[in-house]
């Protein structure tokens, strides 16, 4: 990839570097309006970018020349259920990729796709690293024997019966999800003989009855003990929507507990992995209120993250925390769309937009675009602006412990214990889960043999497909009649799953007290605790259409209404950050805060965020750098640490603290910007070179 050098840096404004090349031919053909198709492996420096139906591998450098030849070309194979099923965006071209994922799969780090005909895969990066060394004539091959073509083999393929999207990776617990137009989960789960969700005996054991005898809790029991690979099927509900982002959410010991999934309806799910008979949680979205964004009427859910208290860094104001001076951030009430009360309070922090530096767009000319109120948050901004002490005033604060009235958080009938769900066993919980669990199957609860809670294959130990909702399980050959077959009864199970109501759910003391859920839809950005009773964040219109000085008109899949989602999220725990890219090719960095005891409008923050930047900066855009296309995808890594050999990311002492993350924005007309990003010295700032 030709590049071409970037104009001067200033000392103010630092450059990103770029890298444009230009009609040039012999370029991958692109999909396009899809999710994140761009990532960057953290022990190597392989850059992957998912084109159509391959992936390319590229070892990013400095400029001139940011991306040179690509090491090698992925092309990963078609499923026999892909050849029959057909895609969902491209009729003509379905074996095209939705999204793409770097993550660390116990000791091993893997890079894993989703495709539009449903096909799913991975493939460990230290083989593509080796087969790249291999093919330099640098090394050996994979197995020890040199090869001038060594290509790398997948590890892991299947289909999940429909055009696929999410992707989560959870690394101890050693398990894959993927998301699909059927609004349901499927988790891929390999064998392992470490997994602590062992159940607990009732006494007496009252679960219904399977075919061979068994019963329903010593098939949870098996399938729990993870001594073989399972897919899990999770389905959400009639409700539920086609799923573009899902996240895993721990338990306290650091396992995957359960998966949340976000639909383009703007409903999350909740749903437990290794739980028999549990039902899903649903979390409608917000109402719309007075000053909702006219331009999307309705919430539209495109990114969701579960963060742990870890991820958030320590301040102590209440400006810190919400990029806002206390004054701004204004109290509104967001209510749920159910028939329940009101579950959180809500904070808007919207006037933040004043306060971002170098922000292309003027805050004031796009608050009145998007906002069918357009004098709201101007009118409070100016209002704000003559209250003194509105940045560091210690009236924003409050005296207290910052667990003080956690308690309150547990739902009706909660043990306050630091102890999971799984490890404390509430019979009384136990017989009203085999009771549910019958519902749908009235022989189940007589305990007889002749029962819907089907073992076809006789003998529960060689089952490999189970839907923990209903307990039903299948083996799998891996025949493309048996996998449809097990997919084409999702809409079945959707309906007669009917889930719980976010108000109404009983989460762990862990849960409630440390997960917060981090959404994004269109152009807002969403902070919902688990506890019910912390504050909820919300800012809009963080990442909005814009053309800078008045471009040309636009391409098609750059105009409002499909390139207006934030559909690209990237966490960095290392710098409490996290990275948020639309379709319309800017980026938002949002630092993630928390706070021991401070108010803001009367109402306590614990976690929030703030909007450090938006890329590219307003210096940036009168320079004309950003291209006018929309972004492929971004992607973060540590920068390479100049003592290392080959390959690795890290020099000889192995993996250390990183203080310095390189950020790579992915236009579809193959432009790339890169910043790198770290925290300064001494100070919670967030610095961009």
């Amino acid at each position: 990839m030709n590049d071409t050098s970037a104009p001067p840096a200033t000392s103010e404004h630092p450059n990103p570097q770029q890298g444009h090349p230009g009609p040039q031919p012999g370029f991958p053909r692109l999909q396009r309006v899809r999710c994140n198709l761009t990532a960057l492996s953290q022990k190597y420096n392989l850059y992957f970018a998912a084109y159509a139906d391959k992936i390319y591998v590229y070892q990013p450098r400095m400029s001139p020349q940011m991306l040179p030849g690509p090491s090698v070309i992925l092309t990963p194979r078609k499923t026999r259920v892909a050849k029959m099923i057909g895609g969902a965006i491209d009729k003509t071209f379905p074996h095209q990729m939705n999204s793409i994922l770097v993550g660390q799969l116990g000791d091993l780090e893997i890079v894993c796709f989703a495709f539009d005909d449903g096909d799913v895969g991975a493939y460990y990066t230290h083989t593509i690293a080796q087969c790249i060394t291999a093919n330099n004539g640098h090394g050996q091959a994979v197995g020890g024997a040199a090869s001038r073509n060594a290509v790398p083999k997948q590890f892991f393929h299947d289909s999940v019966g429909l055009s696929a999207w999410g992707l989560a990776v959870h690394q101890q617990s050693r398990l894959v999800a993927v998301s699909s137009n059927r609004a349901e989960v499927t988790v891929f789960a390999f064998a392992t003989t470490d997994n602590p969700y062992q159940g607990v005996q009732a006494e007496p054991d009252t679960s219904p009855l399977l075919l061979d005898g068994t019963t329903a809790w010593e098939l949870e029991k098996h399938f729990q003990s993870r001594t073989r690979t399972w897919r899990i099927v999770l389905p959400t509900g009639p409700r539920a929507r086609n799923m573009p982002s899902i996240a895993f959410a721990d338990d306290e010991t650091g396992y995957a507990e359960k998966v949340v999934a976000y639909d383009v309806g703007g409903h999350t799910w909740i749903m437990d992995i290794w739980t028999l008979g549990a039902l899903p949680i649903q979390l409608p979205p917000l109402k719309p209120h007075s000053g909702w964004n006219q331009l999307h009427p309705r919430p539209v859910g495109w990114g969701i993250l579960v963060l742990p208290d870890s991820s958030f860094m320590q301040v102590e104001t209440a400006a810190e925390a919400l990029g806002v001076p206390e004054p701004e951030a204004i109290r509104v009430n967001l209510l749920h769309d159910t028939s329940t009360s009101a579950l959180n309070p809500w904070l808007d922090t919207t006037c933040a937009l004043y306060y971002i530096r170098d922000l292309a767009p003027n805050a004031d000319a796009l608050l009145q675009r998007y906002q069918n109120s357009p004098a709201r948050y101007p009118k409070v901004h100016a209002e704000a602006k003559n209250i003194p002490g509105d940045d560091h005033s210690t009236s924003s604060h409050v005296s207290g412990d910052w667990d003080d009235d956690s308690d309150q958080s547990l739902g009706e009938g909660e043990e306050e214990s630091a102890e999971g769900s799984h490890q404390n066993v509430d019979f009384s919980v136990e017989q009203q889960r085999w009771k549910r669990l019958g519902s749908s199957h009235p022989h189940l609860g007589l305990r007889v043999g002749n029962s819907d809670f089907r073992d076809l294959s006789e003998v529960v130990q060689l089952c490999r497909a189970i839907v923990p909702r209903s307990g039903m399980t299948t083996p799998l050959t891996g025949t493309a009649t048996q996998v449809i077959s097990l997919t084409s009864n999702s809409e079945a199970r959707n309906y007669h799953t009917t889930p719980i109501e976010f108000a109404d759910a009983t989460f762990s003391p862990y849960a409630a007290q440390n997960l917060t859920l981090f959404r994004a839809l269109s152009t807002d950005i969403e902070l919902q605790p688990f506890d019910r009773r912390s504050a909820g964040i919300v800012c809009r219109n963080v990442l909005t259409h814009h053309s800078h000085q008045g471009r040309r008109t636009q391409p098609w899949d750059l105009r409002v209404a499909y390139s207006e989602r934030i559909s690209m999220l990237v966490h960095v725990p290392e710098l409490n950050l996290v990275v948020a890219g639309a379709l319309n090719g800017r980026v938002a960095l949002l630092t993630l805060t928390k706070a021991a005891a401070v108010r803001a409008q009367g109402v306590r923050i614990r976690r929030g965020f703030r909007v450090d930047w938006v890329l590219p900066r307003r210096s940036e855009e009168e320079k004309r750098i950003r291209p006018w296309c929309t972004l492929h995808g971004i992607a973060v890594s540590p920068v390479p640490d100049p003592k290392a050999r080959g390959l690795d990311l890290h020099g000889r002492r192995g993996r250390a603290p990183h203080s310095q993350f390189r950020l790579l924005l992915h236009y579809v007309d193959h432009t790339i910007l890169m910043y790198n990003i770290s925290r300064g010295a001494g100070s919670d700032d967030l610095m961009i070179f």
